[in-house]
C-alpha cells in the first residue's frame, strides 16, 4: 500500500462558467487549511423591458421582423469576432516566422499591427497579445498590478485551491518521491529548488510521519531577498510537523553547497518546480540547469530521485525552429486563460483579472519567450538518467483530483518510460511533471 494518501479536499472546487458560486470554499495553501467566505455580492436591479405590445404599437409581422434583425446582428457580431481572431492568429504566425529567421525589423512592424488589435478586456487571445507586446511601463497594467498586489495572499490561496495547476504538480511529485523511498532508509532528505510558501510538503510530512522516518527539507537560497519568506515557511512547516509528531529539520543552503552536503545514508529527493502559474514568477534558467546537473551528479553516488514540474514554457524540449516553440507557448497560455475564465462566474471578473495580472502576466512576454527558446536549445542535462515510471495509483488519483470526465481537464502519461505526467486543458498541455532516478 502506498505511503502517500491524498489529503486534498474530496469535493470539487471547480466552478462552471454558469453564474453560481459556493459562498464557502476550503483552501489548501501554505498555511495548509484555511477557510474564507466570499464577500456578498449585492443584487442588481435590472431595468424592466417595456412591453409595447400592451399599447398596440407592434403587430405580429413587426415583431418577427425585429427578431430576424436581431438574429442577423448576432451573427454579424459573431462573424466579426471570428474574423478578428483569425487575423490575430495569422499575424502571430507571421511574427514567429520573422523572429525565427532573424528579421527583427519585420517582426517589430508585425508586432505593432498585433498590438493595435489587442484588448485587455477581450477574448483570451486578445488579452494574451495585449500582454505579449506591451511596453515595459504600461500605465494601465501598472495600475492593475499595484491594485492586485494589495490582495496577493487571498489571490494566491484562491488560485491554488480553485485551479488544479499547482496541486496537480505538487501531488504528482510528492507521490513519485514517497513511492521511491526504500524501506531500509531512515532519513528522507528533500532538496527543494524554490520552496516558496512550502505548500507542496504537507503531504510528504504526513507520509514520512506514518512511516516513522526522519525528514530534512533543504531550501536552495537563490537570492538575498527571500530570507523573510524562508523563515515564515520554515516556521509553518515545523509547526505542522510538530503537531503530527514528526522529527523535521528545515534549513537553507546556497546552490554550490548542495553537492558537498549530500550524504550516502539518506534517500535524497531533488525537487524543482518552475513556471507554474501559482508561482507568478520565472527563475533564471541557468540556475535551474545548474541545480539539475548537481542533482544528477549526486544521484550517481547515492540513492534518490529527481522530480521536475514545469509549465509549457519550461518543459524539456529541443525545438530547433522558433515557430513551433512559439505556437506551443501561445496554445499553452491561451488554454490557461480559457481555463481560468471557465472557472469563474462572470460576476467575479475583477477577481479573475487580478489573478491573471499577478500569476499569468509575468510569463507572457515576447522577448522572454524568444530568450527561453535560445537557452533551451543549449541546456539538455538528462542524458544518462533513467525515467521513473509514474504509478497507476498516482495517475488515478490525479484524474480524481481534476475531476476528469466532469471538467475539461485531462491527465495523461507520456515520456519514453512513462516518467512524465501531464495535466491538459482539453488537449492542450498546461503542466508537466517528470521523475528520474
Amino acid at each position: 500500500m502506498a505511503l502517500l494518501q491524498s489529503s486534498w479536499p474530496s469535493h470539487s472546487h471547480f466552478y462552471s462558467n454558469v453564474d453560481r458560486y459556493d459562498t464557502k470554499t476550503e483552501l489548501c495553501t501554505s498555511d495548509y487549511h484555511h477557510e474564507y467566505s466570499s464577500s456578498s455580492v449585492s443584487s442588481v436591479d435590472l431595468p424592466m423591458l417595456s412591453n409595447d405590445f400592451d399599447h398596440g404599437h407592434y403587430g405580429v409581422h413587426d415583431s418577427l421582423a425585429n427578431i430576424e434583425g436581431l438574429d442577423h446582428g448576432v451573427h454579424d457580431d459573431h462573424a466579426m469576432e471570428i474574423d478578428t481572431q483569425t487575423r490575430i492568429e495569422n499575424l502571430l504566425m507571421a511574427y514567429a516566422d520573422a523572429m525565427g529567421m532573424e528579421h527583427e525589423e519585420l517582426a517589430k512592424v508585425i508586432a505593432k499591427c498585433i498590438s493595435e488589435k489587442a484588448n485587455p478586456n477581450g477574448s483570451p487571445l486578445e488579452r494574451i497579445v495585449f500582454k505579449l507586446f506591451q511596453p515595459e511601463e504600461h500605465q494601465e497594467e501598472a495600475y492593475l498590478k499595484h491594485e492586485s498586489l494589495r490582495n496577493f495572499v487571498p489571490a494566491f490561496r484562491a488560485l491554488y485551491s480553485i485551479f488544479p495547476y499547482g496541486r496537480f504538480a505538487h501531488f504528482t511529485a510528492c507521490s513519485a518521491i514517497i513511492e521511491a523511498v526504500p524501506c531500509h532508509v531512515d532519513v528522507v532528505h528533500i532538496v527543494d529548488f524554490d520552496i516558496c510558501e512550502g505548500a507542496q510538503w504537507p503531504l510528504v510530512i504526513e507520509a514520512v510521519a506514518r512511516s516513522k522516518k526522519s525528514l530534512i527539507i533543504t531550501s536552495i537560497k537563490l537570492d538575498q531577498d527571500q530570507d523573510s519568506q524562508f523563515q515564515e515557511t520554515k516556521r509553518n512547516l515545523s509547526n505542522f510537523a510538530r503537531a503530527i509528531g514528526l522529527n523535521l529539520e528545515v534549513k537553507e543552503i546556497g546552490l554550490r553547497e548542495m553537492e558537498e552536503r549530500a550524504s550516502g545514508s539518506e534517500f535524497t529527493a531533488f525537487n524543482c518546480m518552475v513556471g507554474l502559474p501559482h508561482m507568478g514568477r520565472t527563475r533564471n534558467r541557468t540556475q535551474v540547469m545548474d541545480f539539475l546537473k548537481i542533482a544528477k551528479g549526486v544521484l550517481a553516488k547515492t540513492e534518490g530521485i529527481i522530480t521536475f514540474g514545469a509549465g509549457e514554457g519550461e518543459r524539456i524540449t529541443n525545438d530547433s525552429d522558433y515557430t513551433p516553440f512559439f505556437n506551443k507557448l501561445l496554445a499553452h497560455y491561451q488554454a490557461l486563460y480559457e481555463s481560468m475564465e471557465w472557472g469563474f462566474p462572470s460576476y467575479l471578473n475583477e477577481a479573475r483579472i487580478a489573478m491573471e495580472t499577478l500569476f499569468l502576466a509575468p510569463f507572457v512576454s515576447s522577448s522572454s519567450w524568444f530568450q527561453t527558446w535560445e537557452e533551451q536549445r543549449e541546456n539538455m542535462v538528462f542524458d544518462g538518467l533513467k525515467g521513473e515510471r509514474m504509478s497507476m495509483e498516482s495517475w488515478n488519483e490525479a484524474k480524481e483530483l481534476v475531476k476528469e470526465g466532469e471538467t475539461p481537464y485531462k491527465i495523461g502519461i507520456e515520456g519514453r518510460n512513462g516518467n512524465e505526467m501531464v495535466l491538459k486543458w482539453k488537449e492542450t498541455p498546461l503542466v508537466r511533471v517528470y521523475a528520474w532516478k
